[in-house]
């Protein structure tokens, strides 16, 4: 009997010692699957607009009009990187950094006059932001919807516009081209995201998504960058006061203009806001 007992007692601790170990070793797993690193790639278009920095004019020297061109820099691509956390597996925080690489918006004005010519206008932008967020999760093991909100701060905003000018009348027939970069300032917004996990292993998952993101900008700085006549460089002939820009809130009217300091102009706010489908993959740490 007591050989007996002996014997269910040691299999009574190993069995306690073995359920002790596995509920460690659950736990740490528990643990490091709390955090994530997540990778993904979009593309979107553009829910708001400029009405103030393209014109379309059209008609002749008798009867002409200009009207306005709708200019939307959300269209085109988006790469994210991020790292987040959960408290538990209903709500975590996330610090994304993404990159977005606008398509140009296209504008072609016509006019014909005495001196006909051709104007064709291109404006991009591109924007890396910061992005910090909330999540909140339906907490489900294979297939999981999520949503995500947070700001949106564009610490790297840019924009570029192409102004091309064919003139088929002159002798030779001369093209110009002037490329014009505007940069400097912070975009500022916000993020909103609703997606679905599909957890197909303990460390890899697959999600898709559907992002909103809104930031206006203002730009501090406007450079041209290059000035050509029928292919020739003309930048250097440029002065100061005709290739830069500061814009500002309030602007200095002078009584002697000086060609060799930046001209002023007032500020102009440009949106930054896109609609995108995303994809990516999350690796659980």
């Amino acid at each position: 009997m007591k050989r007996t007992l002996f014997f269910v007692s040691i299999l009574l601790i190993a069995f306690a010692s073995m359920a002790q170990e596995q509920a460690v070793n659950k736990t740490q797993a528990e643990k490091s699957k709390k955090f994530y690193i997540r990778i993904g790639l979009g593309g979107g278009v553009s829910t708001s607009s400029s009405f103030d920095m393209m014109y379309k004019y059209s008609g002749d020297a008798y009867n002409s009009t200009v009207s306005i061109v709708p200019v939307g820099l959300g269209n085109g691509f988006n790469g994210s990187a991020a790292f987040g956390y959960w408290f538990n597996k209903y709500v975590g925080v996330e610090l994304a950094v993404s990159e977005f690489l606008g398509l140009p918006v296209k504008c072609d004005s016509l006019a014909t006059m005495i001196g006909a010519s051709k104007t064709t206008i291109k404006i991009r932008g591109s924007m890396l932001s910061v992005m910090p967020s909330v999540l909140i999760s339906a907490g489900l093991q294979k297939v999981n919807p999520y949503a995500r909100f947070g700001l949106q701060i564009g610490v790297l905003p840019d924009m570029v516009s192409k102004y091309t000018v064919n003139n088929a009348s002159t002798n030779p027939p001369s093209v110009n081209e002037i490329t014009t970069d505007y940069y400097g300032g912070v975009a500022l917004g916000y993020n909103a995201a609703g997606g679905v996990d599909f957890n197909v292993s303990k460390l890899i998952t697959f999600y898709v998504e559907l992002q909103f993101t809104h930031a206006t900008w203002s730009p501090n700085h406007s450079q041209i960058m290059k000035y050509t006549l029928n292919g020739e460089d003309k930048l250097s002939s440029l002065t100061t006061r005709e290739k830069q820009t500061n814009f500002v809130w309030d602007k200095n009217i002078p009584g002697i203009i000086d060609e060799t300091q930046p001209r002023q102009e007032l500020r102009k706010t440009v949106p930054f806001s896109t609609v995108s489908i995303n994809l990516g993959i999350k690796f659980k740490l």
